[in-house]
C-alpha cells in the first residue's frame, strides 16, 4: 500500500503535544504517541514528555518490519496487545526491543479516508486496558480527525488566497487596472478572515433549505388535491347554477349532491393530512417552556399511550413490562409523544407486510438517577445502510406510502431538547429493532 505524508502546521503539533501528555498521564503509561505514515517509513510525529518514554519526536522507522502500528494502519481497526512476550505473533516485533510489551492503538484517517497514521499508548508491563480507556482513545482519535478537517480547510483557503494574489499580480501589469486589482486583493483577504464563520452559516442555510424543500414536497400533494377538488366543485357549481334556470331533474340534482359530498370528503381528508403535516413540522423546533412538567407513574403512562395507539387496534401485541414503582418528575406529554411515534414507526415499518408482531416495552433505573426505557419489536428490522439516518428529518423508506420522514426526527428532538436524554437504535434485518431512551428521572437533571 502506498501512503502519503500529510503536512501539519506547528500550532496543531503544539496542541497535540498537550493531548499526548495528558493522555499518557491518564493511561499511566510512559509512551503516548501520534504516528505519521510516510511512503517508506513511519514517523513519531508527537511523543509524550514522560519519564521512561523511549520514543523521540521526528524519530522514524522502516515499514514492513512488524510494528504494532503497521497492523493498525493495514486493518484500519483498533489493536490491543496486553503482553507481546506472551503472544507468538508479537513477541519479536521491533517495539519489544525497547521494552514496550503492551500496546493499544487506533488508526487516524484523513478526511479523504486515507490513512494518516495512528494514535497509541505503550507500556513496559502487562496492561489489559479497561473499556473506558478504549472509549477515551476513540474520542481523542475523533478530536484529532476533526483537526485534520480544519487543517485541510485552511490549506484550501490558503491555496485559494494564493490564486487570488497571483491573479491580482497579473492585473497589476496593466496600470489602468491597478486600483481595481488592489480593491479585489483587499476584498479577497477580508473574505479569507471571515471564511470560518461563513462555513458555519452555510451549513445552517443548507439545513434550512432542506427543511423548506421537505415542507414544500410533503404539503404539495394534499394541497394540490384540495385545489383540484375545489376547482372541480367550483365548475360544477357554476354549471348547476346555469342549469337551474332551465330546470333540472331529481336525478341530476342527486348526482350533483353526491359529487359535492365526495368532493368535500376528499377535501377534508387532504386538509386533515396537511394539518397533520403542519403539526409535525411545528414539533421539529421544540420549545421546552411550552410543555408542562409533572409527576407521573411510568408504567401507568405507558399503558395510557398504548391504549389509544393505532398499533394495538391494528391487532399487534404490545407488552408493558415496566415495574410499577418507577415515578417520574418530567414532561409526560413529551414522553407520550415520543412513545406514540415509536409505536407508530413499528406499525408502519417493522410490521409492514406482516399479520403478526409484538412490541415489548421495558424500563430500569440506572445508578446515576436516570431511567432507561427500551421499545423492542420483532419486526422486519432496519437495513444497515439506513440505520444511521433514521433520525434525520424527511428520511423515510416509505416515501409516497404515508411516510413523511418526520416521526423519528420529532421523537429525537423531544428526547434531547425536552426530556434532556438520549435515544439510540439497534437493529438486525429480519430480527427486529430496539429503541433505547435514557432520560433523567427528575426533569430538571441534565446529562453530564
Amino acid at each position: 500500500m502506498t501512503y502519503q505524508a500529510h503536512v501539519v502546521p506547528e500550532s496543531f503539533l503544539n496542541k497535540w503535544q498537550n493531548t499526548t501528555n495528558v493522555m499518557a498521564d491518564i493511561f499511566e503509561v510512559p509512551a503516548g504517541l501520534i504516528m505519521r505514515v510516510m511512503p517508506e517509513e513511519i514517523e513519531v510525529l508527537v511523543s509524550a514528555h514522560k519519564e521512561g518514554n523511549p520514543y523521540e519526536a521526528t524519530e522514524k522507522a522502516r515499514l514492513n518490519t512488524g510494528l504494532y502500528c503497521e497492523t493498525v494502519m493495514a486493518s484500519r481497526a483498533m489493536l490491543h496487545v496486553p503482553n507481546a512476550l506472551q503472544d507468538e505473533h508479537w513477541k519479536t516485533n521491533p517495539d519489544v526491543a525497547l521494552n514496550m510489551i503492551s500496546y493499544l492503538g487506533v488508526p487516524l484517517l484523513w478526511p479523504d479516508e486515507e490513512v494518516f497514521g495512528t494514535i497509541c499508548v505503550l507500556d513496559n508491563k502487562t496492561r489489559q486496558f479497561h473499556t473506558k480507556y478504549v472509549e477515551l482513545l476513540w474520542e481523542i482519535k475523533k478530536s484529532i480527525e476533526n483537526d485534520f478537517k480544519v487543517i485541510e480547510q485552511q490549506a484550501r483557503l490558503l491555496a485559494s488566497n494564493e490564486e487570488l494574489i497571483e491573479a491580482i499580480a497579473r492585473q497589476k501589469r496593466d496600470a489602468d487596472q491597478l486600483q481595481r486589482a488592489n480593491e479585489q486583493l483587499n476584498l479577497a483577504l477580508a473574505s479569507v478572515t471571515q471564511m470560518q464563520a461563513e462555513l458555519l452559516r452555510a451549513e445552517k442555510n443548507a439545513a434550512l433549505g432542506a427543511l423548506v424543500a421537505g415542507v414544500a414536497h410533503e404539503l404539495s400533494t394534499p394541497i394540490g388535491n384540495c385545489l383540484m377538488t375545489a376547482s372541480t366543485l367550483q365548475h360544477l357549481s357554476q354549471k348547476i347554477s346555469g342549469d337551474v334556470d332551465q330546470g333540472i331533474t331529481r336525478s341530476h340534482m342527486h348526482t350533483f349532491v353526491q359529487t359535492v359530498q365526495d368532493g368535500m370528503e376528499l377535501l377534508m381528508r387532504n386538509l386533515g393530512r396537511a394539518g397533520k403535516l403542519v403539526g409535525s413540522f411545528k414539533q421539529i423546533a421544540v420549545d421546552p417552556s411550552s410543555m408542562p412538567r409533572s409527576r407521573f407513574n411510568l408504567r401507568v403512562t405507558v399503558d395510557t399511550v398504548c391504549a389509544i395507539a393505532e398499533i394495538r387496534s391494528s391487532g399487534y401485541q404490545v407488552l408493558n413490562l415496566i415495574p410499577s414503582d418507577i415515578e417520574m418528575d418530567s414532561y409526560a406529554s413529551a414522553f407520550g409523544d415520543v412513545l406514540s411515534e415509536l409505536l407508530d414507526n413499528a406499525l408502519r415499518h417493522a410490521f409492514a407486510g406482516r399479520e403478526q408482531g409484538a412490541v415489548t416495552i421495558s424500563a430500569q433505573r440506572l445508578d446515576d438517577g436516570r431511567v432507561q426505557l427500551s421499545v423492542r419489536d420483532d419486526g422486519n428490522g432496519i437495513a444497515p445502510e439506513d440505520i444511521g439516518r433514521v433520525f434525520d428529518p424527511f428520511f423515510t423508506t416509505r416515501l409516497g406510502q404515508g411516510g413523511s420522514g418526520l416521526g423519528l426526527h420529532t421523537a429525537y428532538n423531544l428526547v434531547t431538547c425536552v426530556l434532556h436524554g438520549t435515544v439510540a437504535v439497534e437493529s438486525t434485518p429480519g430480527a427486529g429493532t430496539c429503541f433505547t431512551l435514557t432520560m433523567p428521572q427528575l426533569g430538571s437533571a441534565r446529562l453530564q
